[in-house]
Order: structure tokens, then C-alpha cells, then sequence
């Protein structure tokens, strides 16, 4: 057992690898009632061509991943979340690009609900008819993304951004996508990515590390698995420039909703010798003094009513690119963007508004550790972006360069971006 300190708090993470490869990671917290157990694999929606050791690739379609995790849940004497019901917990789960995660939020019956969360994830019960009935479902569901604004605007920009990567895909994939899985892609998946050495269990709230760790071990040792098999995805180059620049969409919305994505290239920040977990802090910051609640650019848009509501930033790192996203429900788009476009190119931060970053962002960290949700999906966010749990956040954000900062916001810019707006159907 390992025990993960996590610098200038008062937290550990207790980390423990078991004989199968699985990997738990435990953050007790005795301040909360509940409990959040997470128990998930690195296996989303990238991965359709895939081989273990020296094997050829096996290419399956897109969506295998979420429809996956439509039948885990299928047991062979009824539905996994009804056990979950029963003992007053709730049960979910969710596939990402590049993981899928089956949880539970538990008062009491801890036992029980980690337990049956290892068991039914680790017993396949898959059949020809299962996933033949599942595929109206999923399909139902399919259609659902598709017509949903939110969700049609960011797959449009993902195609605009992506030539050859997966993110230009549905995560669920398209319903002829759906349509055409098969068993076999089905267990193709399940015994590549579901070995235990792929996956890792996460717990944070009210709990024993102690019990845990006895319940997970004498469950894993009660199983037998295949020997252990390196996974390699098959890789793909992906083109610096957008595949459109811009494209507008007819849609079901009143209002323009606008997505503006920047492309850039990892390599821009090559010279700049920090790693990515602390560049990744960096632009978060700023991003945030540009474009954050508090930004003047925010307040023009909002006091000059160019945006409804709020502009919407995110930020992903793909293999090669950093991608920022910022989104907006817009009646003067063409203003907008021109505002957008204009501040693209004045991206900047003070010495004083890093300084105010960094102590709000530690403000933030140490307040995190009650919220036991968010901590987890840190840690499980660490584990697939980084390989390994950030134990100096704090440092990170208390001992940042200006000097860095201000070569990092110089290397951000808007090269290569695409526009995607959904506009209002005409009559």
C-alpha cells in the first residue's frame, strides 16, 4: 500500500495495486455522510482499432464503448441498477472519449454496493438478443444527441476541427453505427479493455480504507482473468489546419448559438520546459483573466447584450493539440465573433491578475476536498491525462512563473480555429 500525500493539506490518497493489475485509490473523508465509488476502464470512444501483443488490429465501430455500457448493466437475473435501488443507493455510469465509468453514491450498505458494483461489471452477460433489443434504445437514444442544440453544436465543431481524430464522432456513434454492432464487437471490446489491469476503482467520502481494501481484494481473488496483454491503439496523424473554417446550421433555436474551437498545436509550447499537468494550470489562467466571469471582455459582451447568458470555455489536450472551445447564445453573431476574434489576438495577463488567480485557485483546491464527486473525478481525470495522481497542485499554482505565464499566452492563438453556429430554421 501507498500512501499518496498531497502537498500543503492535509490529505492522502492510499493507493493500492493488486496482483490482477486493478488499480483502487482511496481518499477517506469523515466530515460527509455519503460515499462515491467510482470503478471504471480506459476504454471510450477513440479506440476502435485496437490490438493486445502481437495480434492484427481489430477495428470495430463507433459507439462500441457506450453500447458497452448500455449491457453491462444487463445481468442475467434482471437490471444491475435495480439491485442498487433496493439498497436506497443510486447507480449510473457514463462513457467519455477515453474512458468509460460505472458509479454509485451510497449512505450505508457499503459492503453491498462495492461488492455488486465490482461483480456486475466484471460478470459479461452478453447475447445475440440482448444486443439486438438494446439497439432501439441506444438508437432512440442516438437520435436524441443529435437533435439536441447543445450537442449538435459541439459535434459540429469537432468535425470542423478533425480530420482524421475520433472526436469528430458521436461518443454513442451514429445510429448506422448502432445498427451494425455485433456480438462480437461487443466481446472483442469487453476482453481487450475490461481486463482489470485496464481499469481502476476510485472512492472518496464517508468510508474504512481498511474495509475497503479487504472488500475489493477478497473479491478480486475470488476471480480468475486472462494473463495480463499489452493494448496498443492504432495510431493516426492528424492535420494541423481545420477541415472548415466556418458553418452555419439550421436548427430548432431561436436565438444563434455560436462555437468558436482553437487548434494549437502542442508544439508550440515545446521550448517552454514545463509538463503538461502545469501547462495545462497555466492556460487555465489564462483563459480565465481573458475570457473568465470577471474579464472585461465578459462584461462587453454581457452589458452590451452580444450574449444571452454566459460564454461557455472549455479546454481538452488531444494527443498532438490543445483545443479551447468557447461557446455562446448570441442574437449578433457576426458581432460576437468579430469581439471574439479581436480578443484572440490581445491574449494576455498581468503580473496582479496571475497573482489574484493563484490565490483563488487555491482558495478553490483546498475547498474541493468536501465536495467528494469532484474529487474523484480529479483523481480519475489525473489518472487518464497524466498516468498518475498530481500531488503538488498546490505548489504548482503557488510557485508559477510570470515569466513562464507570459510565454505560454503568447504561444495561444487563433491559427488555426473553426466557427460552427446553429441559426434559426426559416419558416
Amino acid at each position: 500500500m501507498e500512501k499518496i500525500k498531497l502537498s500543503k493539506t492535509n490529505e492522502e490518497i492510499i493507493k493500492e495495486v493488486l496482483p490482477n493489475g486493478l488499480e483502487v485509490y482511496l481518499l477517506p473523508n469523515k466530515n460527509v455522510n455519503n460515499y462515491y465509488i467510482t470503478f471504471q476502464t480506459k476504454f471510450g470512444s477513440l479506440y476502435t482499432e485496437f490490438k493486445t501483443d502481437s495480434n492484427d488490429y481489430i477495428k470495430i465501430p463507433n459507439g462500441v464503448a457506450h453500447f458497452l455500457e448500455h449491457l453491462t448493466f444487463k445481468m442475467e437475473d434482471g437490471d444491475a441498477s435495480d439491485y442498487f435501488a433496493n439498497l436506497g443507493s443510486s447507480s449510473n455510469a457514463y462513457t467519455s472519449f477515453k474512458v468509460t465509468c460505472y458509479e454509485v453514491f451510497g449512505y450505508d450498505k457499503f459492503k453491498e454496493n462495492l461488492e455488486y458494483l465490482l461483480d456486475y461489471v466484471q460478470t459479461p452477460y452478453y447475447t445475440e438478443e440482448l444486443v439486438e433489443r438494446e439497439k432501439g434504445i441506444i438508437c432512440e437514444e442516438v437520435k436524441m444527441y443529435e437533435d439536441s442544440p447543445s450537442s449538435k453544436l459541439a459535434f459540429a465543431l469537432y468535425e470542423s476541427l478533425f480530420h482524421s481524430e475520433h472526436y469528430k464522432y458521436l461518443i454513442s456513434g451514429s445510429v448506422e453505427d448502432v445498427k451494425k454492432t455485433t456480438l462480437k464487437n461487443i466481446m472483442d471490446a469487453y476482453n481487450t479493455f475490461y481486463h482489470p489491469s485496464n481499469m481502476f476503482v476510485v472512492i472518496t467520502g464517508n468510508f474504512n480504507s481498511e474495509e475497503a481494501l479487504g472488500i475489493i481484494m477478497d473479491n478480486q481473488a475470488k476471480k480468475k482473468f486472462k494473463r495480463k496483454k499489452t493494448i496498443k491503439i492504432k495510431p493516426c496523424k492528424e492535420k494541423e489546419e481545420v477541415v472548415r473554417d466556418y458553418v452555419e446550421i439550421p436548427a430548432n433555436v431561436n436565438i444563434p448559438k455560436v462555437n468558436i474551437g482553437l487548434k494549437i498545436p502542442l508544439s508550440n509550447f515545446a521550448k517552454i520546459d514545463v509538463p503538461l499537468e502545469e501547462l495545462s494550470v497555466i492556460i487555465s489562467m489564462i483563459i480565465n483573466a481573458n475570457f473568465g466571469r470577471s474579464s472585461e471582455l465578459r462584461e462587453r459582451l454581457v452589458s452590451g447584450n452580444i450574449i444571452t447568458d454566459g460564454l461557455a470555455i472549455s479546454k481538452s489536450f488531444t494527443k498532438d493539440y490543445l483545443i479551447l472551445e468557447f461557446a455562446a447564445e448570441s442574437p449578433y453573431k457576426e458581432r460576437f465573433i468579430a469581439i471574439m476574434k479581436e480578443a484572440f489576438k490581445k491574449i494576455t495577463i498581468s503580473k496582479e491578475e496571475l497573482n489574484r488567480k493563484k490565490r483563488v485557485a487555491i482558495s478553490n483546491y483546498i475547498l474541493s476536498f468536501d465536495d467528494i464527486e469532484e474529487r474523484n473525478t480529479d483523481i480519475a481525470n489525473d489518472l487518464i491525462n497524466y498516468g498518475k495522481i498530481i500531488d503538488n497542485l498546490y505548489d504548482i499554482y503557488n510557485d508559477l512563473d510570470y515569466k513562464i505565464v507570459k510565454e505560454v499566452a503568447k504561444k495561444i492563438n487563433d491559427k488555426h480555429k473553426a466557427i460552427c453556429c446553429l441559426v434559426p430554421k426559416e419558416d
